[in-house]
């Protein structure tokens, strides 16, 4: 194939979970989609599912992007509510959350290639990219039927659970752990790989797991990102005006080590008495309280429930150093966060945390069992409670990271070029008569015929 690098490059970025109103995955896909738009040397045309639609009507990002709604909610909907049902919820057992979206999402890649059939036939884009979901446990069966190079990724997630925590795998409702390795053997996930033209790793761990059926180019970058406009980066550290203050944001749950945290505060010195702030809800509050109230930390912890962001980056900013000791975490967004607001940052030497901070920006732990790694926490705290010099240090250096690295503008420069590489690679090879769209394998999957008493379209699957 050919381009010409003297014009925008015309991406089709697919983007199924893509919402500026909410958290995790489908903010990741707003932003990374909002940050590849506004780049000056592309054409976006986003491809995003009709549930985000009242979020993204009257979004800057219409500026600066053709977006294109696709409505898989017939098959969307009932299998969420199914997820929600054998979670017991929506607070635990993701694996069974993820599982479940593998018949939507093979729904929504199909619907894609329907609604975008003429534009591939005519070579109307130069390159796909499918940003979200960003489990590599998911196939895109678009990978297949179309001659357009097409990347994935960031991609994340499948970290083991650490052999010191396998415990908290039970209270996370983690049933399906033994049956992960089934996604492999389901329709499209070897032609995935074989078809795919560029690989986007979100964490070392995924990298490494990469499968041998891919041959096409790799690229390593978080998918998690600083939006400045929306989250300013510090430009100094906040020093304690009283009692030095640690925090922590996110979901109150087993998983991210919060005991942890408060029997470790509870052996700092009374002396210092630093205080903690708690970010966040789950299904762990209660029994942290609980704890709270044994240890006598009343007067110091103080739990604030969910926040708004706004309201996030203001207790940020009013905290001298942030605490994230999940035991398995993938991602850790929240620690970007922190690092904006110039906190120094104590994580766990595992997973996504320990890939986003370095020895100048914040302490990494290893990981221990809990008996062993509760004084460790405990340590760390005291020392940076007590040495303000190199929490200043840490804060200078946390800052010039995220601009230096993790803004979602530098994100878009770097897969911008990753996609001109994709691109030489592929005007390199022989040129073939296949062109657009390829005969595809058919896969029984209802149709929106088919199914009776299908849901509105704006209906939320999430």
């Amino acid at each position: 194939m050919s381009f010409d690098s003297s014009k925008k490059l015309r991406v089709l970025l697919l983007a199924e979970m893509c919402n500026p109103s909410w958290t995790s995955v489908p903010l990741i896909g707003y932003n990374l989609a909002a940050a590849l738009a506004r780049h000056p040397h592309l054409e976006v045309t986003l491809a995003t599912q009709i549930r985000n639609r009242i979020a993204l009507e009257g979004d800057p990002i219409h500026r600066h992007a053709r977006v294109e709604y696709v409505d898989t909610e017939y098959i969307a909907k009932p299998f969420h509510k199914l997820a929600t049902l054998l979670r017991g919820g929506k607070q635990l057992a993701w694996t069974i959350d993820t599982a479940m979206m593998w018949p939507s999402y093979v729904t929504f890649e199909k619907a894609v290639r329907r609604k975008f059939a003429r534009e591939f036939e005519q070579q109307k884009f130069d390159i796909i990219h499918r940003l979200t979901p960003v489990t590599p446990t998911l196939p895109s069966p678009l990978a297949k039927s179309v001659s357009i190079p097409m990347l994935v990724g960031p991609m994340n997630g499948g970290l083991p659970w650490p052999k010191e925590f396998k415990h908290l795998a039970r209270q996370e409702k983690e049933w399906l752990l033994a049956l992960r390795g089934v996604h492999k053997l389901l329709p499209y996930f070897r032609s995935t790989y074989r078809h795919l033209a560029g690989y986007i790793a979100g964490s070392r761990e995924t990298e490494a797991k990469i499968p041998r059926h891919f041959h096409g180019k790799k690229f390593f970058i978080s998918e998690n990102g600083i939006d400045p406009e929306k989250f300013p980066i510090a430009d100094k550290w906040c020093k304690p005006q009283g009692n030095f203050q640690f925090i922590t944001v996110g979901r109150l749950a087993p998983v991210k080590g919060l005991d942890m945290i408060i029997e470790a505060l509870a052996s700092v010195p009374n002396e210092l008495s630093p205080r903690l702030v708690i970010v966040g809800d789950g299904p762990e509050r209660t029994r942290l309280e609980r704890l709270v109230a044994e240890k006598n930390l009343q007067a110091q912890v103080r739990f604030t429930g969910w926040l708004a962001q706004a309201d996030i980056s203001r207790e940020l900013r009013s905290s001298q150093a942030f605490l994230f000791p999940s035991v398995k975490d993938f991602g850790g967004g929240a620690v970007l966060e922190a690092m904006a607001c110039g906190l120094p940052s104590i994580v766990l030497d595992y997973g996504g945390p320990a890939e986003l901070i370095t020895p100048a920006t914040g302490i990494r732990l290893p990981l221990l069992k809990r008996e062993a790694l509760v004084p460790l926490l405990g340590q760390s705290m005291r020392l940076l409670a007590t040495d303000h010099a190199l929490c200043e240090q840490m804060s200078v250096a946390a800052s010039l990271r995220i601009t230096e690295v993790f803004t979602w503008n530098a994100k878009a420069s770097k897969i911008y070029s990753f996609y001109k590489d994709i691109l030489h690679v592929e005007q390199a090879k022989p040129e073939v008569v296949d062109r657009g769209l390829r005969r595809e394998r058919k896969w029984i999957l209802p149709s929106r015929k088919s199914v009776v008493g299908r849901s509105s379209m704006t209906a939320s699957a999430t």
